[in-house]
């Protein structure tokens, strides 16, 4: 329910519900395979089985209230409140000679609420200037792990994490509206990190959600728009972010006790975390004859990053840059544009996996290039 109309307060109230179910139902069938590896009763040759069904359900309750308390100054506050719960039923095995057991049960229930704010001050300078502060809170909700061997380590289940995000920015527009100058700067304070690994001297059977203690991230972004002419416009942006975590965190190992399965040491890079990101745009709009005419360039850049958080299974990322071009026409209401993509089909490491029995690389398209025709209705 949200409030409409120009006076000084304004609402926004509302509620959220959801629930999802899963069904895993997996059988890894290897013929020929040694007979004390089978799990019995089942599929021949039958290696490993998971045979689950989980339920997540969340509630929240949630508003927030905007004062003007001046005509350039306003303030806004935000909470909401949610509760998640979830179930985990069926077994999972291998042969007896991993597990020891077959199909070993996984019945299992977690359940978590908590709540997160928002605060924003704006001010409006004036007609072509604002600035603004905002502290706020997001989160993931918590929920359960479908390896029953992780209870001896603590981690059969997970929390939520929470990150708090502190940011003051502007948003400018400058000569006679021709340039737009926008920027932000911000710290965010995350907690109790959830991170997904796919181990298998963590877990024999799945990957696995653990909380990692804390991480913070600091950054600056700008963007740029200025109009050099009627015709030609010009558009820049640059990020920089810099995400290590906060302490320690060790998961030690219940039998053979050091080293440690798991070690993430203080100050210790998040992964997939580029220092800077960045990218210009540019495009020239021209008459040809009855029709409207551009030619538009775009460059980006991504900065190198880790795939991993531990140091010592983290490998690099490199970085890399695209450039994509394009080209029109358009008349009334129908148009024809040329296109190459990765004009200098650059081969770029998006992600590398970091799951040591199934190493694989995600890259991104070669160069394509091609006709696109368009109408409006």
């Amino acid at each position: 329910l949200q409030s409409i109309g120009d006076g000084k307060f304004q609402y926004t109230v509302g509620i959220y519900s959801t629930k999802a179910t899963h069904r895993y139902l997996q059988e890894w069938i290897q013929p020929g395979i040694s007979p004390n590896r089978v799990v019995p009763g089942g599929a021949a040759n039958r290696f490993f089985r998971t045979d689950q069904f989980r339920t997540d359900k969340q509630t929240a309750v949630f508003g927030e209230v905007t004062f003007e308390l001046s005509d350039q100054l306003s303030a806004t506050l935000g909470l909401r409140y949610f509760e998640n719960d979830s179930t985990l039923a069926g077994v999972v095995g291998w042969g007896p000679v991993l597990f020891g057991l077959n199909d070993t049960p996984v019945d299992a229930v977690y359940e978590d609420s908590d709540s997160i704010f928002k605060f924003n001050v704006t001010w409006r300078v004036n007609d072509d200037a604002m600035v603004y502060f905002t502290a706020s809170e997001g989160y993931r909700p918590g929920g359960l792990n479908r390896d029953p061997g992780l209870a001896a380590v603590g981690a059969a289940e997970y929390k939520p994490d929470v990150l708090t995000n502190y940011e003051i920015g502007w948003k400018t527009t400058l000569m006679d509206g021709r340039l737009r100058l926008n920027g932000a700067i911000y710290q965010s304070d995350w907690q109790d990190v959830q991170y997904t690994v796919y181990d298998f001297d963590l877990s024999a059977c799945c990957g696995s959600v653990y909380n990692l203690g804390d991480a913070t991230i600091t950054g600056v972004e700008i963007d740029v728009t200025t109009l050099l002419s009627d015709q030609w416009e010009l558009s820049a942006s640059i990020a920089y972010n810099d995400g290590e975590t906060d302490g320690d965190y060790i998961l030690p190992d219940p039998i053979n006790g050091n080293p440690p399965l798991f070690a993430v040491p203080d100050g210790s890079p998040l992964p997939n975390v580029p220092e800077i990101k960045a990218n210009i745009w540019t495009r020239y709009g021209f008459d040809m004859g009855d029709f409207d005419g551009f030619v538009q360039a775009t460059w980006s850049y991504t900065g190198s990053s880790v795939n991993e958080i531990r140091p010592d299974r983290a490998s690099p990322q490199s970085s890399y840059n695209f450039l994509n071009l394009r080209a029109g026409i358009a008349k009334d209401s129908w148009g024809a544009d040329l296109f190459i993509n990765n004009a200098t089909d650059e081969v770029a490491q998006i992600y590398v996996s970091p799951r040591p029995y199934e190493p694989s690389t995600t890259t991104n398209r070669p160069r394509s290039y091609g006709l696109s025709y368009w109408v409006r209705f």
